[in-house]
């Protein structure tokens, strides 16, 4: 599981999100590289599929920007398109903030279990 501070610390301007940032492209292989086109102006973004989870019975994904030289993390929610195939959409800003808390929750949680597992192995 990638570690990331969230939008608490401006998505990714911290060290510890730019650790994690920059290995992504290590860790993650080109099926985990989604393509997303704005609407509004036509233009393509790359996202790498860093993680997914789920909150009040809604699945959500964390992406990261992959064609930029300073990667931004978003949080999309999973939703079902007209076509009933799954899509990406992008969140409200009035839920914006209650997710991407909930995901820095998960991150420090996941990031104690890690840190218990470690010391479990060293005794």
């Amino acid at each position: 599981m990638l570690f990331d501070c969230g939008k608490s610390c401006d998505n990714g301007d911290c060290d510890n999100c730019e650790e994690n940032i920059e290995g992504i492209e290590d860790i993650y292989d080109d099926e985990a590289i989604i393509t997303m086109v704005d609407a509004e102006s036509g233009e393509e973004y790359q996202f790498a599929l860093v993680d997914d989870f789920e909150y009040k019975d809604q699945s959500y994904c964390v992406l990261v920007t992959t064609d930029e030289e300073e990667p931004e993390m978003v949080i999309t929610k999973v939703v079902k398109t007209d076509d009933g195939e799954e899509g990406l959409m992008s969140l409200d800003e009035d839920e914006a903030d209650e997710i991407y808390e909930e995901y820095d929750r998960l991150c420090a949680e996941a990031e104690l279990d890690d840190e218990e597992d470690f010391s479990d192995e060293e005794e």
